[in-house]
């Protein structure tokens, strides 16, 4: 055999070994191997060599190899003793030394008919040395530029193995559907095959969704959509299987199962209307929106599953719209659910610019709108049948001014806010709840979100204050002959407020407590629930001990009725809740209580829903307004030696 061709063969034989789960035969790869050069390279140690690397004799071949490099052989062997060399320290696992010996291939020979296959083995090599980082460019390189079919198609192949090594399985997929482009008869069948097999066995839901979405109308697409509706089936979640299978049968009309999921469809929707009562979610679940609206669904599912689980209650059942109130056909999708499922409730939408049209269809149909997200003040003027179960800017200005007035004795107060649009409103109403309750406001000053330097606003507050409260005193005071020193000119800066209030991001506050501190401006921090944040307890800026801030919820209050809802949450979802959940559970929770206490229609939940002064918030009992919004007890929450604590 020509030394071209059996080097080929070698590299062939090996690529397997770096990864070990492809069920090729290395004999089928020679039949591609590249041709051999115009004089064959017959030279008898390295056809001993190359027979020795065949035989898993990966010691002895490096043996003889490395003597032969040392008889200085002539230029036009040296490619192949590199390669050979090479695959064997490659069998032999000396991984580093091998390196070595493939990169002097590349830098000494770099027109060689054997580089593509030396850039392939140099590529095993860093994988079998975990640099996936390192080998993925030169596959990329020999899948653009090798104009050999085998070495391009075990570079895809490797390709994708290492991209599902680096849990990037539609990469992954990508690259050996590449590869069905490179292979013909039973070998794509292969691939297709443990394609198949690894989405049937060895991805989880969140996966299979990201291949449904990369594939929607195509193989494999459809076995990611297929997976997620047994998935969903096994589960109960009867409203999930029910959208997959409708967005299934759209993408995939002519699809072989396409009869049994429509059988399986009618099935799901039949059972969906046996119960007595119906609660719609609708919501974005598939669009920029999705991972907030499944927040918001996963707390609503999660409320009617308890509901579920206690003995003699009502049977309710959740119908899921995923709805797009940019579509066109919007409206009409909205109106139909309403006159033709008749729920005794609907939750949504997410956004206030959508509650407008919602909320007129809703009291048109005479049927409760609970939006669990939407920050728009006084939803009653939209509707009587409108409510709102979010966190608003209005309940958490008037919580913190609140009790720092009622509770801490604060009078004076200094703003800092982003200049954002929540910035400002968060500014304005904190300020009017200060002087409502007779406190006053020194200076309001805003920053830019991301702004590393603050100097600025913190002079002018400073300035601001020291006409009217603060003071400023020579560190030494009696001091007055003598030669002053430096510590002697400095100025003693004592504020005059009580608190500053920083309505923003965690990641900005931090940098803010370390400049007021810097500035002498040591007062405690108030601030509102976008500083719940992990990044912001992690800190260790003792600035920032003793910083108060509000939220709607907090996961790690030793509230009984929290740590229950969120041990269910966490086995039901394998996640911690967030504020979006809680609020969907509790627009939820708030309906299915209505039923239960008799509630049989739309009317009866909105009387139930208005009169109604002890609510079963997460929190606490609860009301909802004359403005519909849901009065909601909030936690108070502090940052205590790197922790945050609930304060009451």
């Amino acid at each position: 055999m020509p030394l071209k061709l059996a080097s080929a063969c070698i590299a062939a034989t090996l690529s397997w070994l770096a990864v070990g789960a492809w069920p090729f035969e290395p004999v089928q790869m020679a039949a591609y191997a590249e041709p051999a050069k115009n004089v064959p390279a017959n030279h008898p140690t390295l056809n001993q060599a190359k027979r020795l690397i065949d035989a898993g004799q990966s010691e002895e071949a490096i043996t003889i190899l490395r003597r032969f490099l040392g008889t200085n052989p002539k230029p036009d062997l040296l490619d192949d003793a590199y390669l050979l060399l090479g695959a064997a320290l490659f069998s032999g696992q000396q991984y580093g030394e091998g390196l070595k010996y493939l990169q002097q291939l590349q830098t000494e020979f770099p027109n060689s008919e054997v580089i593509d296959r030396g850039k392939l083995m140099l590529a095993r090599t860093h994988a079998a040395m975990g640099n996936p980082d390192l080998a993925l460019p030169i596959l990329t390189g020999l899948r653009t530029l090798s104009h050999d079919d085998i070495t391009k198609r075990e570079a895809v192949h490797l390709s994708g193995e290492l991209y599902l090594q680096k849990k990037e399985p539609v990469r992954a997929i990508q690259a050996w559907l590449d590869e069905i482009a490179l292979t013909q008869g039973d070998q794509a069948d292969e691939i297709r095959a443990h394609i198949r097999e690894l989405i049937n066995d060895s991805f989880d839901k969140k996966t299979l969704d990201r291949i449904r979405e990369a594939y929607p109308k195509s193989f494999p697409g459809d076995l990611a959509a297929l997976r997620l509706i047994d998935l969903y089936v096994g589960r109960g979640e009867d409203h999930q299987a029910v959208r997959q299978i409708h967005q299934f049968l759209t993408n995939f009309p002519t699809h072989p199962q396409a009869a049994r999921s429509s059988e399986l469809l009618a099935s799901l929707q039949t059972r969906l209307k046996s119960h007595q009562f119906l609660i719609a979610a609708v919501l974005p679940l598939s669009g920029k929106l999705a991972s907030f609206a499944n927040d918001v669904l996963s707390g609503i599912q999660l409320a009617v599953e308890l509901n579920g689980d206690r003995a003699g209650g009502p049977s309710v059942g959740l119908l899921v719209k995923d709805v797009e109130a940019s579509q066109a056909s919007f409206l009409d999708d909205f109106s139909s659910l309403l006159a033709d499922e008749r729920p005794v409730a609907v939750i949504g939408p997410l956004l206030s610019k959508n509650l407008p049209v919602m909320a007129e269809l809703a009291e048109r149909a005479r049927i409760p709108l609970l939006t669990p997200t939407a920050t728009l003040p006084n939803v009653r003027r939209l509707g009587s049948f409108t409510f709102s179960t979010a966190l608003t800017y209005q309940s958490q200005a008037k919580r913190i001014a609140g009790y720092a007035l009622a509770e801490l004795g604060y009078r004076r107060f200094c703003i800092l806010h982003p200049d954002t649009a929540y910035g400002r409103e968060m500014a304005r109403l904190f300020a009017q709840d200060v002087r409502q309750h007779d406190g006053e406001i020194i200076a309001i000053e805003s920053y830019k979100e991301g702004e590393s330097d603050v100097g600025a606003q913190l002079k002018r507050m400073k300035a601001e204050d020291l006409k009217k409260y603060g003071l400023a005193v020579p560190v030494d005071p009696t001091k007055t002959g003598g030669k002053l020193t430096k510590l002697d000119k400095k100025i003693l800066y004592t504020p005059g407020f009580d608190a500053v209030f920083i309505p923003g991001r965690a990641s900005d506050v931090g940098i803010i407590a370390a400049q007021l501190n810097f500035h002498d401006m040591k007062v405690p921090l108030l601030g509102t629930n976008g500083w719940n944040a992990p990044d912001l307890a992690r800190t260790g800026d003792q600035s920032l001990d003793g910083a108060l801030f509000v939220d709607g919820f907090f996961a790690e209050s030793p509230n009984p009725a929290v740590q229950d809802f969120v041990g269910h949450y966490k086995k039901r979802f394998q996640t911690t809740p967030t504020l979006f959940a809680v609020q969907g559970y509790d627009a939820g929770k708030f309906v299915i209580e209505a039923i239960r206490k008799g509630a049989t229609s739309g009317e009866s939940v909105r009387e139930y829903l208005t009169a109604q002064q002890d609510l079963p918030a997460l929190g606490g009992p609860a009301a909802f307004g004359q403005d519909g919004t849901l009065n909601r007890p909030l936690f108070l929450i502090q940052l205590k030696r790197g922790r945050f604590t609930q304060v009451d």
